[in-house]
């Protein structure tokens, strides 16, 4: 495997069989809370706010050598982050010019006041396979795979006005082919190719034109701890992304002791970008809050804005590997080597001082400056934009990587076993690090301007070991102990000192390679596998996880902030010193119970303040412990060849609410000392109180959830 730093997920979807088999799914839901001074709304339960259904069919198509499997699914999920009503997006509040606060200039600006869902999602996904038994040594599987989701776009700014904020829609389509040829009862290979084409767009109206977009004055706020009274979100992104791929991969037990295995892979991407900030037309620019209309007609803006970016790239990777599984009496080794190709088809600044193409600092690039006195003289003409690009960029070089694994197992007991590994792991940088802001505009002033992408980014690297033992205490019994380490390098960041702009008032940042990570840890199991219509497993793992940065902007915001960027290591966003998960499971013949338990200590957040002022303040403290129990129970009976499942299932059962954020100056979401030093300030408090501003939804994990379904399976 490639792409991997972390983990790698392997599906597997279900081939039809000789017998017609199939099933039906049904389920509905909803929030169960007792906690609607967080969430509003998780208290009024609709047991149709959670709504899932889905069937599969599967069987012969043409005799038995072609058979078919499909499945579909539709689910809307209500969410449990609401939203008042309070407001519609035209909603004009003003001050008038006796000073008096208009909270509404007009009725059609007041909404309904109802409870409105901010992070609804619907979906759709269906799934259909087609086996082929061409032969009996030769198989060929076709597979398709559609999902298209829409979600509501969350923001606490729109609580009181949630139809003002956009949606996300995204849609993908999956096709997969692979033929799998058996050329001997020692050597076998498969030849894939695919398909992959996802589509993402963001906006609140679908045509960008629509007369239903208000003037962004709307957007504005009487005072900082107000949420917004009215206003449209005029924001639009565009993302597409395309990728063929094709492999061949064969495998041979060339004798009794070893098994090779080799392959290749090229994996074509195209990649596609477009966003924007729409904004009025001229005649619009600014309106008078207290009698014109709010309705505006929008327009683009130019291709040379900082508001508008585009970009198109068609990177390439190619890969190859070889392995070798050697079997001895006492050993078992996995030996292997890989080679990734990554060629991003992106460009980087010749002249890092004047980065704009459209807006050009030095004489030499605005102009034709032949007597290079500076000043552009008559008969010097103007440099267009075309001319510029013939010398403003160069092509990001290719990279290339070679990736040494081995793995080993062997006995020290007839029920312990002794396993190690070690491996170098490959990753190519997002494509949004190589390709952001792709005409690097910056802004104009002095200080800090921006950041720009990077094409010539290299590979992120991860070094991974693991020791560990194996022991089976019953025969049902089986415990592991497992220590790790993993050394991670060439990690997207910000460099330190930033790149100064012709003339010295000006800088930007721009990612590099500079961020870098060290993790060490040790797993423990406890597995109790199904007996006695019993089953549990355990697993406890002790980590620390240290690095430069867990934010690639991280070096950036703080040189922007005014401070220095770290220098050693700190504590990563996701080091979680312990974390415990629990399951068990009770199955007797017609019903069963199971239960899953997740503990974790807290994560670290930076504090504002420490009172050891040579403390570090990084990730210098830890959030609350988490805990969570989710748990399932079924009923099942059977009439001729159908089978009838009843089963309730209970997410977040103890309904906790988890601090997942908390104010940095006390380190709970439940607390701010901010409250009270606005309080003093005495603010009008005209649109909601500063209660209401200071408690965060986002900051505590999902409430109590149940849902109840049934399924038919034949």
């Amino acid at each position: 495997y490639g792409q991997a730093m972390s983990g790698i997920v392997n599906i597997a979807t279900k081939e039809g069989g000789r017998q017609f088999t199939g099933g039906i799914g049904l389920y509905g839901g909803d929030y169960v809370s007792k906690h609607t001074d967080i969430f509003p709304g998780v208290d009024r339960v609709k047991p149709t706010a959670i709504r899932n259904a889905e069937f599969n069919l599967g069987g012969p198509l043409i005799g038995e050598d072609l058979a078919f499997s499909i499945n579909g699914r539709y689910i809307y999920f209500d969410g449990w982050l609401n939203g008042i009503r309070r407001f519609n997006p035209s909603n004009i509040a003003f001050t008038d010019s006796t000073g008096k606060f208009n909270i509404s200039r007009d009725p059609s600006g007041k909404g309904n006041g109802s409870i409105v869902p901010m992070n609804w999602s619907e979906r759709k996904y269906g799934q259909g396979k087609l086996t082929w038994r061409i032969a009996s040594l030769l198989k060929l599987n076709y597979n398709f795979i559609y999902d298209d989701n829409t979600a509501k776009a969350y923001s606490r700014d729109y609580f009181l006005n949630p139809d003002g904020i956009g949606k996300n829609f995204a849609r993908s389509t999956t096709q997969i082919a692979q033929l799998t040829h058996t050329l001997s009862q020692n050597t076998f290979y498969t030849l894939g190719a695919s398909l992959f084409d996802k589509d993402v767009k963001y906006y609140l109206y679908e045509d960008p034109h629509d007369p239903s977009y208000v003037h962004p004055k709307l957007l504005t706020r009487d005072d900082p701890f107000s949420f917004l009274t009215g206003g449209t979100d005029l924001n639009r992104f565009h993302r597409s992304t395309k990728t063929m791929l094709a492999k061949l991969d064969l495998s041979s037990q060339i004798d009794n002791q070893n098994l090779v295995k080799i392959g290749v892979e090229a994996r074509q991407h195209k990649v596609f970008l477009e966003s924007f900030t729409l904004q009025p037309i001229q005649q619009q620019s600014d309106i008078n809050l207290s009698k014109d209309n709010p309705f505006i007609k929008t327009e683009i803006p130019d291709i040379s804005s900082n508001n508008h970016n585009v970009y198109e790239h068609k990177p390439l990777e190619l890969s190859a590997y070889i392995q070798d599984k050697m079997e001895f009496k006492d050993i078992i080794l996995n030996l292997g080597i890989r080679f990734d190709y990554f060629k991003p088809d992106g460009v980087v600044l010749v002249d890092e001082s004047d980065p704009s193409i459209y807006n050009p600092i030095k004489p030499s690039n605005r102009f034709n400056d032949r007597n290079g006195n500076g000043v552009q003289d008559p008969g010097e003409p103007t440099k267009t934009v075309e001319e510029r690009r013939a010398y403003w960029y160069e092509k990001a070089r290719a990279k290339y990587k070679f990736s040494p694994r081995i793995g080993a197992a062997f006995p020290i007991t007839d029920r312990g076993v002794v396993h190690f590994s070690y491996g170098h792991f490959f990753q190519i940088p997002r494509f949004e690090r190589l390709y952001e802001n792709p005409d690097f505009k910056l802004g104009f002033g002095t200080g800090n301007q921006g950041l720009v992408g990077n094409a010539d980014l290299e590979p992120e690297q991860t070094i991974n070991g693991e020791l560990g033992i194996q022991q089976q205490l019953t025969d049902d019994i089986v415990v592991d102990l497992t220590a790790y380490i993993r050394d991670i390098r060439n990690l997207t960041g910000t460099r330190a000192d930033e790149i100064v702009i012709f003339g010295g008032s000006a800088k930007y940042s721009k990612y590099v390679n500079s961020d870098f990570g060290f993790v060490k840890g040790i797993i423990f199991s406890l597995d109790k596998r199904f007996s006695n219509r019993f089953s549990a497993r355990l697993d406890y793992t002790y980590q620390v996880a240290r690095g430069s940065a867990s934010d690639p902007q991280q070096s950036r915001n703080a040189i922007a902030g005014g401070a220095l960027p770290e220098i050693q290591l700190t504590p990563l966003d996701w080091d979680q010193r312990h974390t415990l998960n629990v399951t068990a499971s009770y199955s007797a013949p017609h019903w069963g119970v199971s239960f899953i338990g997740r503990y974790g200590t807290g994560t670290p957040y930076t504090p504002r303040r420490s009172t050891d002022i040579t403390a570090l303040l990084t990730n210098g403290q830890t959030k609350p412990q988490f805990l969570n129990i989710d748990g399932r129970a079924f009923y099942e009976f059977t009439i001729d060849r159908l089978k009838i499942i009843w089963y309730v299932r209970a997410f977040n059962i103890l309904d906790r609410k988890n601090e997942v954020g908390v104010f940095d100056d006390t380190g709970r979401a439940t607390f701010t000392t901010d409250e009270a030093r606005t309080l003093l300030l005495n603010p009008a408090q005209r649109v909601n109180s500063i209660d209401d501003f200071y408690r965060i939804p986002g900051f505590y994990s999902e409430p109590r959830r149940i849902e109840f379904g049934l399924n038919l399976e034949f």
